[in-house]
């Protein structure tokens, strides 16, 4: 795999350039089947149909059914203020859900992708997590439709429900000849608002988001008027902290290739001030664009933090 390739050194002024071994590219390690048993035995009787609808819809648009009580959780807009003082309780419309949803998985593929410090790469962990929703959403009759991206868009499925779509979702994700190269989430974004038409489409943004800068804001808050997005960031371990040992050692750059040497006891507190600061940088991105963030390591399984944070959507269902 191409990682960002680390090695601890005793004597720093020793170290150069060539000395930095050059991992080659091998085939992801990803357990299918296994993620998707354990992420639907933790989504057991979960209505993953409705959840998508509610996110989408928020109750408008769907031929009307009855009448419910609100409930806590429920979106205050929804509420039918003219039924509701008839009855002296609060009341929302329900609708029957006809409409079939495409779902696409935005998913980042360049190199910082291919780093892990443990068991799991983050394209492995992403590859297992996209298998597993795609199944899941496949199975209640909707499509999903994949766009993997780099600095460039490197492979794209339009949405569908067969069979096939999910063989082919299970192919190219974990073909590590798709992953590599830059990042460019703001080209990805333009490729999105320019292809995709159909309003009832959902779209979940998979990556760690380390490059993601600033300027990203406007194309954010385009994509989130326009569609209802999710965004799941996924991250290793020395993502988020430098390793604890009294070793230095050197570290390269994924995008650009340079170097430097780090000691753990002089840089760990300014590497985690970093963190904090750009992972507070996302955070305000995604609200003033109204996305949805879920964050998850590598180091945890996925199951029930993703089904915890559709629940949570999903006003507790």
């Amino acid at each position: 795999m191409r990682l960002r390739e680390i090695f601890m050194v005793d004597d720093v002024s020793n170290v150069s350039i060539e000395a930095t071994p050059v991992l080659k590219k091998g085939k992801l390690m990803v357990n299918i089947p296994k993620v998707i048993s354990e992420f639907e035995n933790a989504m057991h009787r979960f209505p993953v149909k409705k959840v998508l609808y509610r996110a989408v819809f928020r109750g408008k648009g769907l031929e009307f059914d009855s009448y419910r009580g609100f409930e806590k959780g429920d979106n205050a807009e929804l509420i039918d203020w003219k039924a509701s003082l008839r009855s002296n309780n609060l009341l929302i419309k329900k609708y029957i859900e006809e409409r079939n949803l495409g779902v696409y998985f935005l998913v980042d593929v360049s190199n910082s992708m291919l780093f892990g410090s443990g068991n799991k790469l983050k394209a492995e962990y992403a590859a297992e997590l996209i298998a597993a929703l795609s199944h899941l959403i496949i199975g209640a009759g909707d499509q999903v439709g994949l766009i993997m991206f780099s600095d460039k868009i490197v492979k794209i499925l339009h949405p569908s429900n067969s069979k096939n779509q999910f063989a082919l979702f299970a192919k190219f994700l974990s073909d590590s000849e798709f992953y590599g190269g830059g990042f460019d989430l703001d080209m990805a974004i333009d490729h999105v608002l320019k292809t995709v038409r159909s309003e009832y489409t959902v779209f979940i943004m998979v990556s760690d988001f380390i490059k993601v800068k600033k300027n990203v804001d406007l194309k954010l808050r385009m994509l989130g008027s326009r569609f209802e997005v999710m965004s799941v960031m996924i991250r290793d371990q020395m993502d988020e902290h430098l390793p604890n040992i009294k070793h230095q050692f050197a570290v390269q750059d994924p995008y650009s290739g340079r170097q430097m040497i780090l000691d753990p006891s002089i840089a760990a507190e300014k590497y985690r001030e970093q963190v904090i600061r750009q992972k507070g940088m996302l955070k305000d991105l995604f609200r003033r664009a109204n996305i949805d963030l879920l964050e998850l390591n590598t180091t945890k399984p996925f199951a029930i933090s993703v089904s915890s944070f559709l629940k949570g959507r999903a006003g507790g269902f």
